[in-house]
């Protein structure tokens, strides 16, 4: 069962776009899942997009920039992509840059772009992954851009401290265009819970009262409302340890790393998905369903489901053709012993290869991303871009993009997934069995999972610990 979920996890996500491009769900970076298909079906009589009329500010347009044909490397389209096209219109008509994409499933991200580095075909765009940060860096994989961009510019004003902390030997190859201040979300059927009278998460949140308490108890009442039901099923991630204020990778001012496997705050958040476990509140609903299927929360099997944003399109489409159905979703709940709201953040952008010679031309293309989301009219250009293309209502898209504005929130940044493929197995068993049944049938508690893999877990940290000493000196 767990090997049919996953396939399935994997085979959606590697071809289908976020409102941010592509989220960091760690299930996906991790397996080797090969795609041909594209992310987006573009075609210019479904979202036409026009940016002939304008001019942004931040972008050194007089600069003579060589026109080129850019290679990008990605799990999706970007030349298509509702959130992206514009951007990459602007582009091509400002600067006479063209992009070629070639779109591989995101597990074979990493060993696609070690083929063409070493066979001299590099690409100029290279997707962020979950392992790119510190295992593909670490590697020496990628150009550093501090020549090309500018932090003083406002399209990247606030984000510096961010940006900072993938700062690798001391030199800045990422500049995220996109950020996230929820890594994951809970999606739920509002129509439902008001039938059954259980209060709606998303006024909970804006009435400041969502937190694992309420969350629990919504839960609590929908499982009790029917028989089968269950509360909770899907991926669920880091998001629930975040919301303590402490991540399980940490990154230092200097760029250390730090487990923090063994803090109580952590310890706290899995005693919780442990209670959820032991009430029978968190597990797959009953039939044949995979955690990416949106049968359980259509049908009114579970209360929620936990997920990457990218779902929340398929649910979008869903109500498209029903208008009877009204599904939303909610960010993980505030963990009640905090001292703030704290919400695990996700970042999305491109890398520049070692081997491009285009990188100017790539770093014109990053910043016209950037620029989607801060200059107002190619963000509202973007805005109805992604509209036509996700199919999004207005208060769906409106919700999304404020957890955008990273300055709005209390981001943690937590990055468990990038020391090495098998650290990151690891992780992501425990982090799926802490909270669901064990597949083998035989449940560890967490104190047990964490004391036989902190050793592993160590090493890693380690090791990349003394690449940074080392890169140092």
């Amino acid at each position: 069962m767990k090997t049919k979920r996953i396939i399935a996890a994997l085979l959606a996500v590697s071809t289908l776009v976020s409102l941010s491009a592509c989220s960091n769900g760690q299930t996906a970076s991790q397996q080797d899942v090969s795609s041909g298909s594209e992310s987006s079906v573009d075609d210019d009589e479904r979202n036409p997009v026009d940016v002939s009329d304008l001019e942004l500010s931040g972008l050194t347009q007089e600069e003579e920039i060589e026109p080129v044909e850019l290679q990008y490397l990605g799990v999706y389209n970007l030349t298509t992509a509702g959130d992206v096209k514009p951007a990459y219109k602007y582009f091509t008509e400002n600067y006479g840059c063209t992009i070629k994409p070639t779109v591989v499933g995101s597990g074979a991200l990493a060993q696609r772009l070690t083929a063409m580095l070493s066979s001299g075909e590099s690409p100029d765009l290279v997707d962020y992954a979950t392992n790119t940060f510190p295992l593909m860096m670490s590697k020496n994989m990628y150009t550093p851009l501090e020549d090309y961009m500018d932090l003083s510019a406002p399209q990247w004003s606030g984000l510096e401290s961010y940006i900072n902390k993938y700062k690798w030997a001391g030199h800045n190859y990422y500049y995220p265009w996109s950020y996230n201040v929820s890594t994951q979300w809970l999606i739920y059927n509002r129509g439902l819970f008001s039938e059954l009278q259980i209060p709606d998460p998303k006024e909970l949140y804006d009435e400041g009262n969502w937190d694992w308490d309420a969350f629990k108890s919504c839960m609590q009442d929908f499982v009790d409302s029917e028989e089968g039901r269950t509360g909770l099923y899907g991926q669920l991630g880091t998001a629930i340890f975040d919301t303590t204020g402490t991540p399980l990778i940490s990154i230092s001012e200097d760029g250390m790393l730090q487990s923090n496997f063994q803090d109580p705050n952590i310890e706290r958040a899995a005693s919780f998905y442990q209670d959820l476990k032991r009430e029978e509140l968190c597990k797959y609903a009953t039939g044949d369903y995979i955690d990416i299927s949106e049968e359980p929360i259509v049908n009114g099997l579970s209360a929620f489901q936990g997920m990457q944003e990218w779902i929340i399109t398929n649910y979008a489409h869903k109500m498209q053709k029903d208008e009877s159905l009204d599904i939303f979703f909610i960010p993980f709940p505030r963990d009640p012993d905090a001292d703030k709201y704290y919400m695990g953040m996700s970042t999305f952008g491109y890398l520049v290869p070692a081997g491009s010679k285009n990188a100017k031309q790539a770093a014109v293309f990053i910043n016209c991303c950037r620029l989607s989301k801060t200059d107002p009219a190619l963000k509202a250009t973007t805005t109805e871009s992604i509209m036509k293309d996700k199919g999004y209502t207005e208060e769906q898209f409106e919700f999304l993009i404020s957890f955008q504005e990273v300055e709005n929130f209390d981001a943690v940044v937590d990055e468990p997934y990038g020391l090495d493929d098998a650290t990151a197995d690891i992780i992501n068993t425990m982090l799926h069995d802490v909270a669901f049944p064990s597949d083998s049938g035989e449940d560890q508690s967490w104190t047990q999972m964490r004391e036989a893999n902190a050793g592993a877990i160590q090493a890693q940290v380690d090791n990349y610990n003394e690449l940074i000493k080392q890169s140092n000196t």
